[in-house]
């Protein structure tokens, strides 16, 4: 019991930055128990040099044979030979302690380093001690010289000011520093989001380090997002250990996260020019294609990554984004489920799994894991966007609009987000027109080419009776996703509405191209058949309804059945010339029956953001 008392005590001085303190009671518990491989661990972190971190290490190892930290450290030293059946755990990805912490300090050691050394100790007290003899002297003549020359003063307990005297204060300014505070409305604070933000993991290394200052608080500072702090403290930290590959790393990384890229780069060829099997830089390096080039190619990268460490689960998480960006849900299911066996219960395998099932279209289940996600770690922003997507697919706007509001307080500038948001408010219905507009305008000011906000404000623009605008919109929608079978129905919906009935039953017809489902050409069959009523092509509004009373009942409504075969009777015998009149049209706005999921920002989250390349040809009436 006085064993771990004393262990624990050991542990908070390390955590304190008290490493003589620290170094003293594990040296006592080593004497009583020398079996022990975490006292040795511990003990390798405050030896000065590599020749004694080596030994504490083969220690912590002939105890525990089958501990890896030790036997890890000891290949990173060179010590052992790298073995296939050690591997390295995934690197730090840590959430916020405090949503906003005041500024990281360098800690103020040079007292500490003073006492230290005996010759600077024995200084120090003699300086001391003669500073203390002129004081006690100069108060004592000082005092007495006073009585002398000014008999007529007396000691007083009040403070006595003669005329001629002015005392002018000196103003002592203190710095305080204040950290803004983001208004929050939510059940729980939300931190600062890094890149990736992920439950704790264990430190990639496990490797001690030379006992210098600079490599703790550039870890504390990589924790805080304190990004130029942590690189100006990894690069020091650098210059006393250049071969440690985990160290490197950590510069690259910061370098990435400035936007750095070439010195990144450079940084992660160091970190495996130290050590060729250090997965973890050959991720760096995947992430630095990315963030150059969305739509590079880096599977075999990811593989590499994978292949080195076959327990990496961040290498596994951007492989699933990898295969989510080229709508792969089925590949992304895969990595993931080998990441959950991995590291069960991690919070961003919940979040890309609900954005996985959103592109499959299961709805239930997307918003089933993103609220599993969202309880794993409220301070996780992607489960807010993918809840928030989730509410908006499964016909919840109010709930969605509570998430992505919380999102875009900490992350104002993602388009993906705003764009969330105006069709929250667009499917809300009237009287929100105006806020879904205003969203969408955000949405479409910090990306041109958004094509789901560009959509739905063409969608908006239709609601409120201006179909011009709605053309527009959803045009250049559809031309950015290649004429996908939703954006064409909707923009067939607008020239219909603007009159263009020619342009309409084309754009209907390249949406029945692309269907792949009964209820779709349902869809097809039903408006268009009514469009060709209205340009008085009677022969081929009779073909879309008998090809739609063909289809089975439950692809439909049963309105639209009944409809169909009420028009059919009417139509018969079909003639080239009959003006046959006809029940009017439905207004109704059609309901897409499919929401794309919406594009993350590749430098805050592990999605993979797409930015699509639009084929710019001029809709006509031969070109569909």
């Amino acid at each position: 019991m006085a064993q771990e008392k004393m262990y624990q005590e050991a542990l908070d001085a390390i955590q304190k930055g008290q490493h003589a303190r620290a170094k003293d009671l594990l040296t006592r518990l080593l004497r009583s128990d020398s079996s022990r491989a975490d006292y040795w661990l511990w003990m390798s972190t405050l030896v000065e040099t590599k020749s004694e971190r080596v030994y504490c290490l083969e220690s912590a190892l002939r105890a525990d044979p089958t501990n890896q930290a030790a036997r890890r450290g000891l290949i990173l030293f060179g010590a052992l030979p790298a073995g296939d059946n050690v591997r390295p755990v995934p690197p730090v990805r840590r959430k916020w302690e405090k949503e906003l912490e005041k500024e990281l300090q360098p800690p103020k050691n040079i007292w500490r380093r003073i006492w230290a050394h005996p010759i600077l100790r024995l200084v120090f007290f003699m300086s001391a001690a003669i500073v203390m003899v002129g004081i006690i002297w100069g108060a004592t003549y000082g005092f007495q010289h006073r009585q002398e020359s000014m008999p007529v003063y007396r000691v007083s307990p009040f403070a006595t000011y003669t005329p001629g005297l002015t005392r002018t204060p000196t103003l002592t300014r203190t710095l305080v520093v204040r950290s803004p505070t983001a208004t929050f409305i939510g059940p729980t604070p939300l931190w600062m989001f890094l890149t990736h933000t992920y439950t704790p993991i264990p430190l990639y290394v496990n490797t001690p380090h030379p006992r210098v200052e600079a490599y703790r608080i550039g870890i504390s500072a990589y924790q805080r997002n304190q990004i130029e702090l942590m690189l100006q403290y990894m690069q020091q930290a650098a210059t006393f250990s250049p071969d440690d590959p985990d160290i490197i790393y950590y510069v690259g990384e910061a370098q990435r996260l400035l936007g750095q890229y070439e010195a990144a780069r450079e940084s992660y060829q160091q970190s495996i020019s130290a050590f060729p099997n250090f997965a973890p830089a050959y991720l760096g390096q995947v992430l630095i294609q990315l963030a150059i080039n969305p739509n590079a190619n880096v599977e075999e990268g990811l593989q590499r990554a994978i292949q080195l460490d076959p327990n990496y689960v961040d290498a596994y998480l951007t492989l699933a984004a990898y295969w989510l960006y080229h709508d792969e849900p089925a590949l992304a299911l895969e990595n993931l489920g080998i990441a959950e066996g991995i590291f069960p219960g991690l919070p961003m395998i919940y979040v890309l799994t609900a954005q996985a099932h959103l592109q499959l279209g299961d709805n239930v289940s997307a918003l089933q894991n993103a609220q599993l996600g969202y309880e794993a770690d409220r301070t996780l922003l992607p489960a807010y966007i993918t809840l928030a997507q989730s509410y908006l697919v499964n016909e919840d706007p109010e709930q969605a609009l509570y998430y992505a509001d919380i999102y875009l307080r900490y992350e104002t500038e993602d388009p993906a987000g705003w764009a969330i948001v105006g069709e929250g408010y667009y499917k809300r219905g009237e009287g929100y027109y105006q806020q879904a507009l205003d969203a969408f305008n955000r949405a479409i000011e910090l990306d041109d080419e958004n094509a789901q906000a560009l959509r739905y404000r063409g969608l908006t623009y239709l609601a409120l009776g201006d179909s011009r605008q709605a053309v527009n919109d959803l045009f250049t929608a559809t031309e950015l996703v290649h004429y996908q079978f939703d954006y064409s129905v909707d923009l067939a919906m607008a020239f219909w509405a603007n009159g263009r009935l020619r342009e309409a039953g084309i754009t209907y017809t390249a949406a029945e191209n692309r269907a792949e489902t009964d209820a779709q050409l349902a869809i097809v069959y039903y408006y268009r058949a009514q469009v060709y009523e209205e340009n008085n092509f009677l022969w081929d509004a009779k073909m879309d309804y008998q090809h739609l009373v063909a289809l089975p009942p439950e692809s439909m409504p049963l309105e639209w059945r009944q409809y169909a075969e009420q028009r059919l009777s009417e139509l018969n015998p079909p003639t080239p010339t009959s003006t046959a009149t006809r029940t009017p049209i439905p207004t109704a706005t059609l309901t897409p029956t499919r929401t794309l999921a919406p594009t993350s920002t590749p430098s805050r989250s592990p999605t993979i953001t797409r930015t699509p390349t639009p084929t710019a040809t001029p809709f006509s009436e031969t070109s569909p």
